[in-house]
């Protein structure tokens, strides 16, 4: 195998999609959700056969940008994207060890090109959401100082800086040289690409890069280009593909440009767009932050998840962000129409919610999960046990979990078996995602609540889960009945401390501080689901599931304090009514 430079080592490639989703509203990649004009369209029924069949040229489109920017055409050069132009801009002057310089949180791609290139990355986090701090970038300038990457507006906060700070550091910092990403900056108010451009005729430690697929909505086409100074744009010419831009994406660029009124017009849409939903987003207890892109990275503090989740599975997809991200609570949103934001408002809305228990109230799982025991018990007692015995043991509280219920059953026949011996034997016949076969018994699990039902459920509340299971094997279930996509959070044991997991009431409690929510009803089976849920004080519904000793788990039920029983779920719906009936009459 042969192995690639040394610096690719720790690089994880930025993901794209490999096939394009249909969403309701696709507010993730800052595209322009007005899409290209119908005159892009008509230039594109009208390409040439010697468009494709022939080398492009670029002079046409870089006369065109000089006399629309007031630059010289030695002063462009035309990329495949931005990508491209912050790689090759990047490759030309970076060499190893050499300094790159950016506040965090920015677009990524600039520090993976200079990691790739060898550079020592140092970033700058932001004292006051979302300023930028001239001081803070003078103090990080160092002698080994290569580039400052410099977005306006920036991506993700949305602010933007001033053509005369850029202007000081440049004459303060000769040496370095300044990268100025003014891919959004067509969306600003009181700035224009000019004012950066302008920079280039007076420094030449300025390249400012800008791309057409944001405000042009040429995405799809891949074309951007650089301005700087006459030798920095040679020596860049050394790096860059000889025909790295298409002579569609050509045609189309000329006739976006000759165009002013079309993006005017775009430009006011946005702005209209962008102050509605900064209000919608505030008036929902949120935090957004003001933006001149065509986007807003809103806090959505402990409710994050949640939200992404809600928007997702209801046709809205938004940028989310890591956990160790500066930004790691908030989702940044591409500012949608009117029409868009009335729909999201809708969504951030708290409704009631309701939190499901997975085994014995959404699935019988007599035939999965009582089968494994059965038979993890038989593989290591060689005799069988009875569901009565079973029943016993999960009635008795501290149960939950099915790995212990098999060990202390085997433990109370005189068998001793390490834990993990029975997770094995218990996960190879109940599921394990790591060896495909077709039999597993969690296949062999019964829907006890219908998608129907699931789905008029949603429309009245929000629906979460709170399980013993792992969230694969969740997924796993739900997904393959179709109704995953009606919840909305999910508190399962992965990684929780023994000492977390049910009875203890930590995962109700978890729910309620992501989960916004007006009213909480939680629907649990069993014992510890009943004392889980009281212990964080919500109203707790015994769910007598199938094959339980209904005597036994009233009486239990009765006992721990159980707000409500109902002895068949599938009648959810009359039973939330009754409940709410009730709950109207005696104000």
């Amino acid at each position: 195998m042969i192995k690639p430079k040394k610096t690719l080592c720790d690089i994880t490639p930025y993901k794209t999609d490999k096939l394009r989703k249909s969403w309701r509203l696709k507010l993730d990649s800052n595209e322009n959700i007005y899409g290209c004009s119908n005159a892009v369209i008509n230039t594109l029924k009208n390409i040439r056969q010697e468009d494709i069949s022939l080398y492009p040229c670029y002079g046409e489109l870089i006369s065109k940008l000089a006399s629309v920017y007031d630059i010289n055409e030695e002063n462009i050069l035309l990329t495949n994207g931005c990508d491209e132009a912050l790689n090759i801009i990047i490759n030309t002057y970076i060499e190893e060890n050499d300094g790159f310089l950016s506040y965090t949180p920015s677009f990524s791609m600039p520090v993976l090109y200079a990691k790739i290139a060898g550079a020592e990355i140092s970033l700058i986090e932001y004292d006051e959401k979302f300023v930028f701090d001239i001081e803070k970038v003078r103090k990080n300038i160092k002698n080994s100082t290569k580039i400052v990457y410099i977005a306006s507006p920036n991506n993700p906060t949305g602010e933007t800086v001033s053509s005369g700070t850029i202007k000081n550091l440049a004459k303060e910092f000769k040496d370095v040289l300044f990268l100025i990403d003014a891919t959004y900056i067509n969306f600003a108010k009181n700035i224009a690409f000019e004012d950066y451009a302008d920079l280039t005729k007076e420094y030449d430690n300025i390249a400012v890069i800008k791309s057409f697929s944001k405000d042009f909505a040429l995405a799809g086409l891949r074309l951007g280009f650089i301005v700087s100074n006459k030798i920095n744009i040679e020596n860049l010419k050394k790096i860059s593909s000889p025909y790295n831009v298409n002579a569609v994406a050509l045609n189309c660029a000329m006739r976006v440009l000759s165009d002013d009124k079309e993006f005017e017009r775009i430009k006011t849409l946005n702005e209209q767009a962008r102050d509605e939903l900064f209000s919608v987003l505030q008036s929902h207890g949120f935090k957004p932050y003001k933006s001149e892109g065509n986007f807003i990275l809103c806090d959505f503090l402990d409710y994050c998840d949640f939200y992404y989740e809600k928007l997702k599975k209801n046709g809205v997809i938004v940028r989310n962000f890591s956990k160790n991200s500066p930004v790691a609570t908030c989702l940044r949103i591409t500012v949608p129409k009117l029409s868009g934001i009335k729909y999201i408002s809708s969504l951030l809305d708290k409704k009631d919610m309701l939190i499901f228990d997975i085994d014995g109230v959404i699935f019988d799982v007599r035939e999965s999960y009582f089968s494994a025991i059965k038979e993890t018990y038989k593989y290591f007692s060689k005799k069988d046990i009875t569901d009565e015995e079973i029943n016993k043991v999960k009635s008795m509280g501290n149960m939950n979990c099915d790995w212990d219920a098999t060990k202390y059953l085997l433990e109370t026949n005189g068998f001793e078996v390490d834990i993990d011996d029975i997770i094995d034997v218990f996960q190879n016949l109940f599921y394990n995602p790591e060896i495909k076969k077709d039999n597993y018994l969690i296949d062999k699990e019964k829907l006890l609540i219908s998608k129907e039902t699931f789905e008029e459920l949603s429309s009245r509340y929000d629906l979460v889960i709170f399980s013993g299971r792992y969230k694969y094997e969740a997924l796993y279930s739900l997904e393959k009945f179709g109704i995953d996509k009606y919840f909305y959070y999910f508190q399962t044991s992965d990684g929780l401390a023994k000492e977390l997991t049910k009875p203890n009431p930590w995962g109700v409690l978890e729910i309620l501080k992501h989960c916004p929510h007006l009213t909480i009803k939680y629907f649990g089976d069993s014992v510890d689901d009943i004392i889980a849920g009281n212990g964080a004080k919500v109203d707790t519904i015994g769910v007598l599931s199938p094959g339980c000793d209904y005597n036994v788990m009233t009486n239990n039920f009765k006992h721990l304090g159980a707000k409500y029983m109902i002895e068949d779920i599938k009648n959810i719906k009359n039973f939330l009514g009754e409940i709410e009936k009730d709950y109207a009459e005696s104000l």
